[in-house]
This record gives structure tokens, sequence and C-alpha cells, in this order.
């Protein structure tokens, strides 16, 4: 159904039409963040009219058949969120006695890690020079090595209002969209009517609607058009590049000749849930390893069994990798996906305890495997190996391994953003792959 059907059908179009004026005004705030006057102007509209999205609501009371007990409970659940409370604080603030006080940070931080762990500082923007003091809090040296071997400097223009001091505005007034929208929903749904879709381009995202806390995709992961990452190495820029993979009927068939496989093979059935995908997908990786020589690293998103997202991972420097599986983390609430599988190549050796902080690639007892690992929302790791044999121009792979609940460093940002905490013992087995 197009907005324009939407609206003429649906009794509650004002509402969803003001709404969509927040998110409007959201971006206007976004386009306008390192123009003050902008962002002023664009972020204090798009709070006001957040504000009247519930005024209207209430005014449409009418066409419900008990308004008053359905919206009592909405009540009750935004006044006890701190943040939405904020919100009509702010509201109030700007209508009666004028602006925020919004202040512009640049925010330095080292990325070092697969945790959000690095050390960092926060300060006025028009006082930045240099975070080297990021670099000299740092506390041992074998730490000091790897930050300056693998790490990314990730500098960050951030906007904060003096009464909200923990969290980004944008992000702020995204999060309360988000809030508000999923009042929205549940008001159609007690109507019998269907939610307004979430479209992005021709896509059609509704089904992650819930995993996004009600926002829309454009307002997950919108800090990194605003940051610049630094390779610490060399002091050079970086910029990632991941291509997304799209299923082509004529492209599978060609792929399938070429190794061997039929279409099935290349596009599993989710009939038999994601582990059953896992295999799948490792036995024809395995085929195109064999035809090749060597395999890319990809991504497959899942949510019900079903592959929602495939995307090709391309990694120059390692400490990349950990800006990656950030970016990927935000792919998964997106798609609202619930398991994660990576398939690629990987080096594995020993855990020292001696050297913390080496990779496996620079161990002397390393062994190279074809891997394909599933990470699940509510499961326990899953992951194959088969180990690589090089001879000369001759690859061969020895037999598929599995093993279960092993440390998958990787996937913490993944399993931060499905809130799921990280065992304490993974924390203990940095280094002991390079995936």
């Amino acid at each position: 159904m197009t907005i324009e059907q939407h609206e003429y059908k649906c009794p509650l179009s004002a509402v969803d039409r003001r709404l969509s004026d927040v998110h409007r005004h959201w971006h206007e705030a976004e386009r306008g963040y390192f123009d003050p006057e902008t962002f002023r102007i664009a972020i204090q509209t798009a709070i006001q009219t957040l504000r009247t999205v519930s005024f209207i609501l209430q005014s449409n009371k009418r066409i419900f058949g008990n308004f008053d007990a359905w919206y009592e409970g909405w009540q009750s659940k935004l006044r006890a969120d701190p943040l939405m409370r904020w919100m009509v604080d702010a509201r109030n603030k700007i209508e009666k006695q004028g602006d925020l006080e919004t202040h512009s940070f640049v925010r330095a931080e080292i990325i070092a890690s697969y945790y959000e762990e690095g050390p960092r500082i926060e300060v006025a923007a028009d006082l930045f020079q240099n975070p080297s003091d990021l670099i000299s809090s740092i506390q041992t040296e074998e730490l000091k090595k790897h930050v300056l071997k693998d790490g990314v400097l990730r500098i960050q223009r951030r906007w904060v209002e003096n009464t909200l001091p923990d969290y980004e505005l944008l992000e702020a007034v995204g999060i309360a969209y988000g809030r508000m929208a999923q009042l929205v929903a549940d008001a159609h749904r007690e109507l019998g009517l269907e939610p307004p879709s979430t479209m992005e381009g021709d896509v059609d995202h509704s089904p992650g609607r819930e995993s996004r806390g009600g926002r829309l995709p454009c307002m997950i992961g919108h800090g990194d058009a605003r940051s610049h990452d630094i390779w610490l190495a060399t002091g050079q820029g970086i910029k990632l590049e991941q291509k997304t993979v799209k299923f082509d009927l004529a492209e599978t068939e060609q792929a399938a000749k070429r190794y061997g496989l039929s279409p099935k093979e290349i596009i599993p059935s989710p009939a038999h849930g994601a582990e059953s995908i896992l295999n799948d997908l490792f036995a024809t990786a395995r085929k195109m390893f064999t035809t090749d020589g060597g395999h890319v690293t990809i991504s497959f998103l899942l949510k019900d069994a079903a592959i929602v997202s495939m995307t090709m991972l391309n990694f120059e420097e390692h400490g990349e990798k950990y800006l990656v599986m950030r970016s990927l983390a935000n792919d998964v609430i997106n798609h609202g996906a619930d398991a994660v599988i990576i398939i690629g190549e990987v080096w594995l050796a020993k855990y020292d305890a001696s050297k913390p902080y080496r990779r496996a690639v620079d161990s002397p007892e390393k062994i190279e495997l074809l891997t394909g690992t599933l990470v699940s929302k509510g499961d326990s790791p899953v992951q194959l190996h088969a180990k690589i044999i090089r001879n000369g121009t001759s690859v061969t792979l020895e037999e598929t391994e599995i093993f279960r609940n092993q440390a998958q460093i990787a996937f913490a940002p993944i399993y931060s953003a499905w809130g799921r905490e990280i065992p304490t013992e993974w924390k203990n087995a940095l280094g002991v792959n390079d995936q």
C-alpha cells in the first residue's frame, strides 16, 4: 500500500502524517549537523512536533472503542521512561523559556577491540586539538603495542544538551521517535488496522521494526556519517566499503554450473532451522573453496531461519574488522535478524597468556581454516572448521569438524545489539583466532 493509499483509507492518517513530519525534521537536523543554527532549529522543531503526535492521537479518541483504558497503559509506560519525560520537559522549555542549551563536542576514542572498552575523551569542539592523551592513558606496554599496530582512532562530532549528558541529541530524538512510532503502531492495531509500512526505497523493513525500537532504518548507525576513522599505525583515514549481495537467478544458475551445485544448494531452505542453513552454506563453501583455492568472507543475516541479507565483508587491515563488526551489528538491528552466519578463512592459534594481544596470524603454531560460524539471539554459538592444507599450488580441505559454545569474540557487537551479555570467560580468549 502506498502512503497516499494509506492516508486515504486510514482514520489515523493525521497522526501518521505528524509522525512523518518528525522524521523529516530529524533528517534536516542530521543534514545540518555541522551548521549550529540549522541544527538548533531542526532538532528543536523535531522535539516540538514529536510532542504533538500524542495530542493529535488524543483528539481522535472518539474512533476507539475504549480509548481511555488503552491509552492509560501507554501513558504510564512513557511517563516511566526518563528519556520521554525529558522530551516533555524539553518541549516545554523550548516553547515557554527559549532554546535548549546544546553544546558541540568532539569525541575521540581508540577502537582496538570488539568490545566497547577503549579509552576515550570528549572535549568542546572548538578546543579540540590532538587526542594524544588517549594513548598515554593506556596502562600496559603490551596493550600500547597492540593499539598502535591494530587500533583505529575514531573522531566523532556530537551535539549534547546540558540536562541530557548521557545521550547524543540526534540519537536521543531518534529513540524518542521510535517510542512514539510504537505507540502509533499499537493505536492502529487497537482499531484492527495494519500499522503503516516502514519503507526504504522499494524495501519494506516493517518486520525489523520491533528490534529497532520503532525507529526507521535510516536512524540506526547515523553516527558513522559524522565520524572520521584513522589507522593509528599510518595516520591514514579509513573508509569501509562493504558490498551487499543480492540473489540473481541468472547468476545463481551460472554459479551452480561452475561449482557443480544445484540452485537449491546456493539458496538453502529455512525449513529446518538456522543450524541446517549453516551446514548447507558450509558444504557449498567447501565446493567453492576447492574450485577457487580460496573463499571470501561473507555474512548472512537470518530472521526466523530465512536469509534476509548477504554482505561481502572486506578487510584491508585487521583493525578494520572492529569497525566492520560494529557496522554489521547495526544491520542486525535494521533487519531484526535473530541469527548471523559468517563464512570465510581464518587463522587459529592457541591462546598464550604471556602474549595476550598477539594475533593468531603472528603465532608460530597457527593453522589455517575455512570456518562457518553461527551465532543466535537465544542459542549457543556453533562453528564448523575445515583445516586448509596448502602444498605448492595445490589446496585441499580436511574433514569438517563441529564445535559448540566456543568463544566468539568477533561477534561481541552483535551480542550487544541483541542485549546479550558476553560470558566473562570469552574475554580471556583475546587473540585466539583471527576471523
